[in-house]
């Protein structure tokens, strides 16, 4: 082999290297061989080691080959040598301090970490055969890496189920709500956890026991970063594409906000008990009652801290990983298309349906379709909700369709006396909104990332309720199903216009498309929405 052709390296791997490396990934691997660059530890007083984060690698003239006969080349090298190697993967290795920078293409080998461990002379052997491998296909930009990396069976706990009326009284409810079954919740694909969205709803095929879910295409495949191109599994020797219940980081945002809530409660504790003790030996009327409502206050305070806590304790070992909260693989998603069916529909066409893993939702137990109204509501409320979703105690509802002529003539009240169909959806972003829809098909007109033409595509719109409700969706509310006062489902919720930060108008595109569009998978034919079970409270079923 040529001079050209042999890669140079970096001084050997040191402790501290080793350990420091991969810092800020899930799991911190120690690094055990590489090529590439120096790597140079933090130095000075406020001396910090930089964070890193796993990036998708984006297209690359690596794919072309990659499953063709390199990965067969890469494993022989690594059996040759004698490595207990549990992975082969390619990956961007970015800093999060520098957003704009797509980091560095890795060839990524995991090795197990039982005994014996991988030595950093036959590791670095093993990079180096790798590399010059990569080098003999004309590939310059790749560098390889070895870590520390075990491979563990893919099965975490199953999803929570939803507490019903009993939520208003459950200490614990609202830390449950991202791990319940219901419609809303926040999902991603694994490989691009970035791109969060929303879970829609779930389906069945008739005469097969499992369940399936459904969102936009974009959700689980980012239209800047992956190929606008069908996506179909149609057996178990295809890869997977993950989808995820939370990614990492909403996972920890997630987390936060439980200990935030409990770090208030125990400043309420003590304020509670302060203001007893200042009550001590006060026997009139006025200090006996104070005394009964700030005990009250301290009992309610101290359970709801113990039920929060506990439950914290459960979900961290049992959800952490980001393998434990592997929701199912995509199944289904056709490609993204602009002014998609028939010319009276002209939708735009952005679906993924995904295979519900049986250990998060067992098909046989799962409670039907359901919204779950959180705690944004009170139980006084939740009763009058179907009135705030069909305010005009006159009106009628007929809606059957998403393209019946309902849609463009309602016959529904809002609170100003308009007509139009009230519709309500949950989304991973802002949560449970009312809003209105619009007695027209608006037509938006949208850039796809592999075309430099516009298209253009009818949108059923939805604006707020009111001013004081907010924007009905806003990023990361995409996928979400929009349902009627009746909870019935209108369709899918695929985008909005304003600005990145929330929608003054939400475009939903209508269930019936949807459905037809699902049932050109052969697999999916005979799909059906699954209804929710009659038993269910606090949730709105719909039926079709």
């Amino acid at each position: 082999m040529s001079g050209l052709l042999e890669p140079s390296l970096p001084p050997r791997v040191s402790e501290l290297e080793g350990k420091c490396y991969y810092r800020g990934l899930p799991s911190s691997p120690r690094l055990i061989a590489r090529t590439g660059a120096p790597w140079y530890p933090p130095t000075g007083p406020e001396a910090y080691t930089r964070i890193r984060e796993l990036r998708i690698p984006g297209e690359h003239e690596l794919f072309d080959v990659w499953e063709d006969n390199l990965a067969i080349k890469v494993h022989d090298i690594l059996n040759l040598n004698d490595v207990n190697w549990s992975s082969t993967e390619i990956v961007r290795i970015g800093y999060v301090d520098n957003p704009d920078s797509d980091g560095n293409l890795v060839l990524w080998i995991g090795v197990y970490s039982s005994p014996p461990r991988l030595s950093y002379d036959v590791g670095i052997q093993v990079a180096v055969q790798c590399k010059e491998t990569l080098l003999s296909y004309g590939i310059k930009d790749v560098d390889v890496e070895l870590r520390e990396s075990d491979f563990v069976q893919p099965v975490g706990p199953a999803l929570l189920k939803p507490t019903g009326f009993f939520k208003f009284v459950h200490p614990a409810a609202i830390a449950r709500e991202p791990f319940i079954t219901s419609v809303g919740t926040s999902i991603c694909a694994e490989n691009t956890p970035w791109a969060e969205g929303t879970l829609g709803f779930f389906i069945a095929v008739e005469g097969v026991d499992k369940l399936f879910g459904v969102t936009a295409r974009h959700v689980l495949f980012p239209p800047s970063h992956v190929e606008n191109r069908e996506f179909e599994r149609t057996d178990d020797s295809q890869p997977r594409r993950n989808v995820l219940l939370l990614s990492d980081t909403a996972f920890q945002q997630h987390l936060d906000v439980i200990q935030k809530e409990i770090d208030v409660l125990e400043d309420d504790i003590d304020f509670h008990q302060t203001y007893l003790e200042r009550l001590a030996g006060q026997e009139d009327v006025y200090s006996q009652g104070m005394r009964k409502c700030t005990e009250d206050e301290k009992s309610r305070a101290e359970e709801r801290k113990l039920h929060l806590t506990e439950f914290l304790k459960e979900i961290v070992p049992q959800w952490s990983s980001t393998k434990s909260r592997i929701l199912g693989n995509v199944k289904f998603s056709p490609r993204i298309v602009v002014g998609a069916g028939n010319p009276e529909q002209q939708f735009t066409q952005d679906i993924a349906v995904f295979e519900v893993e049986p250990s998060k939702i067992n098909p046989a137990d799962f409670p039907g379709n359901f919204i779950d109204l959180g705690e944004k509501y009170s139980l006084s409320e939740c009763i009058r909700l179907r009135g705030k979703m069909n305010p005009d105690p006159t009106s009628s509802l007929k809606f059957t369709s998403p393209i019946n002529p309902e849609m463009r003539k309602p016959t529904m009240l809002d609170q100003d006396g308009r007509a139009c169909i009230t519709v309500m959806k949950r989304g991973k972003t802002t949560g449970l909104t009312l809003g209105r829809g619009l007695n027209y098909m608006a037509y938006v007109r949208k850039y796809l990332p592999d075309s430099d033409t516009a298209a253009v595509s009818k949108e059923w719109a939805v604006i707020p309720r009111d001013k004081q409700a907010g924007a009905f969706s806003a990023k990361g509310d995409s996928g979400a199903v929009v349902v009627d006062g009746m909870g019935r489902m209108a369709g899918m919720l695929t985008g909005g216009s304003g600005n990145a930060d929330s929608s003054d108008v939400t475009y939903v595109t209508p269930i019936e498309f949807i459905m037809g569009v699902i049932r050109q998978c052969k697999d999916l034919t005979n799909a059906v929405i699954k209804n929710s079970h009659p038993s269910v409270v606090g949730g709105f079923g719909w039926s079709t």
